[in-house]
């Protein structure tokens, strides 16, 4: 039976490349590519996806995310290993990693403004600097405090907004690497350089650091994916000065065009392929 095409539920935040480069990778396999707004769906039964239809969802917003939600059935081919896995806490992910007995910098969620607390939690971070982590897009939401001052200040910010931010251990000297994960294997990665004066990182200019890291770092990579229940991911590392790799997170979606079109490796042929045979699977069940 043939698949009933991929479903791709985007919206105008995502960038056309993230839609295009499926379209033709599905155009390259025969299958048909559907797009749907999430601002100008239906909610209506009649609106549902066909049976094995293949469906990914690259936005972020709110509206995308009740679409998907909305549309995925069992018989639906997606990135998610289960249907409860669409439904992951994110915002617990550090806490899931630890007990899975992954690598990452040592982490403590904030929710207090009292001052002792924070010295002792900074203090099993391993002292200041200290990273703090609110969730967001490219380095976003990602901030360093070098002083007292300066992380008073920020969480009593945070706080008066409703944020719980994650305090995490400075590694200095660290380089930070993406690996694209689909399914159980590592397709794509490169290495982050520092913007200058800042901690944070933007993907490389040099076409040498396109390559895949270590071995160690791609099954790193995978597990990460697998813990959260999904088959698909952008997932942050850290490589320390001394060799050690540490996970940062794993972004579902992500945005994978930016190795595919500077390095030319096919993520979105590998995305299609991947739910297209677990689609041809449902189809044999």
């Amino acid at each position: 039976m043939r698949p009933a095409g991929l479903h791709c539920v985007t919206d105008s935040s995502v960038p056309a490349s993230s839609c295009e480069l499926l379209r033709a990778a599905c155009a390259a396999r025969d299958l048909p590519f559907v797009a749907i707004d999430a601002n100008r769906f239906e909610f209506d039964d009649e609106r549902e996806l066909p049976p094995f239809a293949m469906m990914y969802r690259p936005a972020i917003a709110l509206a995308a995310i009740r679409c998907e939600q909305f549309l995925i059935r069992p018989d639906v081919a997606t990135f998610y290993r289960d249907l409860d896995a669409l439904h992951f806490d994110g915002p617990a992910a550090p806490l899931c990693f630890q007990r899975a007995g992954l690598s990452i910098p040592r982490s403590v969620q904030i929710f207090s403004r009292e001052r002792e607390p924070l010295r002792r939690a900074v203090h099993r971070l391993g002292g200041l600097p200290v990273v703090l982590k609110t969730g967001g897009e490219g380095g976003v939401g990602v901030m360093r405090a070098d002083s007292w001052p300066a992380l008073y200040s920020l969480i009593d910010y945070l706080r008066s907004q409703g944020v719980a931010p994650w305090l995490q251990s400075h590694i200095p000297g660290a380089e930070h690497w993406r690996v694209v994960v689909v399914g159980d294997h590592g397709v794509a990665g490169y290495r982050n350089d520092l913007e200058p004066d800042d901690f944070r990182s933007t993907p490389s200019d040099e076409l040498t650091a396109y390559t895949l890291p270590e071995p160690a770092a791609v099954a790193l990579a995978v597990a990460a994916v697998q813990v959260t229940r999904r088959e698909f991911g952008g997932v942050d590392l850290l490589r320390h000065p001394a060799g050690r790799w540490y996970l940062l997170e794993v972004n579902m979606p992500c945005y994978y065009p930016h190795a595919q079109e500077f390095a030319g490796v096919d993520i979105a042929g590998a995305m299609v392929e991947h739910l297209h045979a677990k689609s041809l699977r449902l189809a044999a069940r």
